[in-house]
């Protein structure tokens, strides 16, 4: 049996190793590691006015935390500067290239603007589909604001999204997608700030190669700004 749960939990882990996602926060720091490449770290307190990080919800370890750490090359540091103190989006990746391969955070951005909490939601409720077949345990609805996205594309696609309860401060609840569609709409309510419900599933993980016994998987979301 111990065999069998450390052969998943190294499975899962290679599972997580070709993403694309998006955080959503406070820009914090900038700092330079005299690493072989100098690369520069930063960090982003998720949402709005947190501090630590507490989690609901399951998702594969170390998959998320607060404040969130990204790394970017020398020569942007002066475009990306800029922005510390201020409301952001980052997009980022991984596997990072190889002359960042030295720098300790695991994502690499990809890009950085500022939120965009003027712009008008064209679509203010979407309702998507849950795959599984997985029985369900119990489903409600949550609120907050996106914090996190990440889409998992190695073998199968699957999407991992953290949520800030309530208006702000430091609970986070995580949650999983498993249509693109609905995907694609929760970047856009990241990438604006916007206040949203969560109506979610929880779901007994049968066949769960990260090793949790339950995932919460989202059926829909609903902007409340």
């Amino acid at each position: 049996m111990l065999s069998i749960l450390i052969t998943e939990t190294i499975f899962a882990s290679l599972l997580i190793i070709d993403t694309k996602g998006y955080a959503s926060g406070r820009l914090s720091s900038v700092t330079l590691e005299r690493t072989f490449n100098n690369a520069y770290v930063g960090e982003v307190l998720l949402g709005y006015d947190s501090i630590t990080f507490i989690s609901f919800g399951n998702q594969p370890s170390n998959l998320v935390s607060n404040p969130w750490q990204f790394c970017f090359e020398k020569d942007r540091y002066k475009a990306i500067e800029k922005f510390i103190g201020g409301n952001v989006v980052l997009e980022f990746k991984t596997p990072k290239k190889n002359a960042l391969l030295s720098c300790s955070a695991t994502n690499e951005l990809v890009a950085i603007y500022s939120v965009d909490e003027n712009q008008a939601i064209e679509q203010a409720h979407f309702v998507g589909s849950i795959h599984t077949n997985d029985p369900e345990i119990s489903s409600g609805v949550e609120f907050g604001r996106i914090v996190n996205i990440i889409e998992n594309k190695d073998l199968f696609r699957n999407y991992f999204m953290t949520i800030q309860i309530g208006n702000g401060g430091s609970k986070f609840r995580h949650f999983v997608m498993d249509d693109p569609d609905l995907f694609d709409f929760a970047v856009k309510c990241l990438k604006m700030a916007v206040r949203v419900k969560i109506h979610y599933s929880e779901r007994f993980a049968m066949k769960n190669l990260f090793g949790l016994s339950s995932m919460s998987f989202v059926s829909e979301i609903e902007v409340v700004d």
